[in-house]
C-alpha cells in the first residue's frame, strides 16, 4: 500500500500553532454535556484517539497470533480455518479504521505492507481437498504470521506517534487533530490501494477508512461545541451527510470504480465535512 504522505500545508499550520499558543488551555464543557467525559481533560481527549488507533491494530495483531499459535499446534484444519475467517475480518477492519493516523506520517515505512493482510484472506479462503491439509495449512500459518508481523510494526509506530505528542499543549493538540482529519477526508486516501478487490471487498475497506476518522470526532466535538456551537452543529451536519452518501454509493457494491460517479459523491460529501473540520481547527490556532 503507498505511504500517506503529509500535507505540507497541514505541517506549517500545525507547527503555527505550537509557535503562537504553546500554553495554550482549551475550556471543559459543562456536565451533562453529551460525549463528554469529565475525567479527561481535551489534550486526554485528543491522546485517547491515538492510542484508540494503536489499539486497534494492536487488536488484529492479538487475534492473527491466535491463529497462528493454533495452526502451529494439533487443532483441526477446519477449526483454525473457522478462527482465521473470524480474524482476518478483525485485522482487516481493524487495520483500515487506523490509516488516518498516517496523515501524521512523514513518508516513513510506519505504514504496514497491507499485501500481507491480502495473504492472509487467501490464505483463509483456500480450498483443501486434500486428505490432512498439510500444505494449506502451512500457508496460512506463513500469511498469518507475516500479517501479524505488519501489524505489530504498525501499531509500534502508532504508539510513537501518541508518545510525541504528550507534551504539547491541549490546543496544540486540538488544532493538529481536527486540521489532520480535515487532510485525510479531503486528500481522499481512503479510496486508494483496496487490497481486497479480489474478494469484493472494497466497500469494507472504505467504510472503516471513513468511519475510523470520523470517530475521533466523539471525543473532541465537546470542546469544539464550548468554542463555536455553530461549527459544532456544522460538523455533525456534515458527518450525517457523508455517511448516508457512503453507504447509499457502497451499500451491494463489490468492487468500487475509484474513477466512478459513485465514489466521485462519496469524495464530495468528504470535501464538505473537510471544510468545517479545517474551520474547527482555526478556533484553536491561536
Amino acid at each position: 500500500m503507498k505511504k500517506f504522505a503529509v500535507l505540507a500545508a497541514a505541517m506549517l499550520a500545525a507547527s503555527t500553532s505550537i509557535s503562537v499558543a504553546q500554553d495554550a488551555t482549551v475550556a471543559a464543557p459543562k456536565a451533562g454535556v453529551a460525549n463528554y467525559d469529565p475525567t479527561m481533560s481535551a489534550k486526554e481527549a485528543v491522546l485517547a484517539n491515538w492510542e484508540l488507533a494503536a489499539a486497534g491494530i494492536r487488536a488484529g495483531r492479538v487475534v492473527g497470533s491466535n491463529v497462528v499459535e493454533m495452526a502451529k499446534g494439533d487443532a483441526p484444519y477446519a477449526l483454525v480455518v473457522r478462527q482465521a475467517n473470524f480474524a482476518q475480518k478483525t485485522m482487516v477492519q481493524r487495520y483500515n479504521a487506523a490509516l488516518w493516523v498516517y496523515t501524521a506520517d512523514g513518508g516513513s515505512d510506519a505504514v504496514a505492507d497491507a499485501s500481507a493482510l491480502t495473504e492472509a484472506v487467501a490464505a483463509t479462503n483456500a480450498q483443501c481437498e486434500a486428505a490432512d491439509c498439510k500444505s494449506e495449512r502451512a500457508a496460512l500459518l506463513a500469511a498469518f504470521t507475516r500479517a501479524t508481523e505488519e501489524l505489530d510494526r504498525a501499531a509500534v509506530a502508532a504508539r510513537a506517534e501518541l508518545t510525541e505528542r504528550e507534551e504539547q499543549a491541549d490546543a496544540v493538540l486540538m488544532s493538529e487533530q481536527l486540521s489532520l482529519i480535515a487532510d485525510y477526508l479531503d486528500e481522499a486516501s481512503w479510496a486508494e490501494d483496496f487490497t481486497l478487490t479480489q474478494f469484493g471487498r472494497d466497500g469494507e475497506e472504505l467504510a472503516a477508512r471513513i468511519v475510523g476518522a470520523m470517530s475521533l470526532w466523539r471525543n473532541i466535538e465537546p470542546y469544539v461545541g464550548v468554542a463555536n456551537q455553530e461549527i459544532d452543529k456544522a460538523i455533525n451536519a456534515r458527518s450525517r451527510n457523508l455517511l448516508r452518501t457512503m453507504r447509499m454509493n457502497t451499500r451491494g457494491v463489490e468492487t468500487l470504480d475509484v474513477e466512478g460517479a459513485e465514489v466521485a459523491e462519496i469524495k464530495q460529501a468528504a470535501k464538505e465535512l473537510a471544510v468545517e473540520f479545517r474551520r474547527a481547527a482555526g478556533l484553536f490556532a491561536s
